[in-house]
């Protein structure tokens, strides 16, 4: 007899990538764009890396259901990042959007909230920003990033014991 295949929870999907962060969207980002189906948002970074694994690096939105306890079937978006691994990230708190400790190469990009409005239905999505934060240029890969409270200020921290403060507003 072979052996009797689980189905997997509602709450555990695989979107095709492998993740190393992620974060609640604030539901104060969520209600001041509008968007089509209120409620929790998790955003999730990560990927296969440089190399030509097969494996995309994306930014992926999906959205939780708390009544059913479950995760959207499919992404509301998914944010590619070509070659750049996004390995660690941090949401501004003041809805401003978020940053990204890119692994390869070893870098932070900046990325603003989006909204599709090409249809009916408005969703939440993500662009890259022109914004660039001049303080963490050239400074190696940052393995820590946190806003503080009223998304003014940034920390981060890298991987030869380095870190760095400093205001981003």
């Amino acid at each position: 007899m072979g052996k009797r295949q689980i189905p997997d929870p509602p709450n555990f999907k695989k979107y095709g990538v492998p993740f190393y962060s992620v974060a609640w969207i604030p539901q104060h980002v969520v209600k001041s764009r509008q968007i089509e189906t209120a409620g929790n948002y998790l955003l999730f970074a990560g990927g296969g890396g440089a190399g030509h694994s097969g494996i995309p690096n994306a930014l992926v939105i999906a959205h939780f259901d708390v009544a059913s306890n479950s995760l959207s079937d499919q992404p509301v978006c998914k944010l590619g990042t070509d070659s750049e691994l996004p390995y660690r990230m941090a949401l501004n708190s003041n809805g401003d959007g978020l940053i990204c400790a890119m692994e390869t190469p070893m870098v932070c990009r900046w990325f603003d909230w989006d909204q599709n409005k090409s249809s009916e239905i408005h969703k939440l999505s993500l662009k890259l920003s022109e914004k660039v934060l001049s303080q963490l240029e050239d400074v190696g890969q940052q393995l820590a990033l946190a806003f503080n409270n009223d998304g003014t200020a940034l920390a981060a921290g890298g991987g030869g014991w380095q870190s760095k403060g400093f205001q981003v507003a």
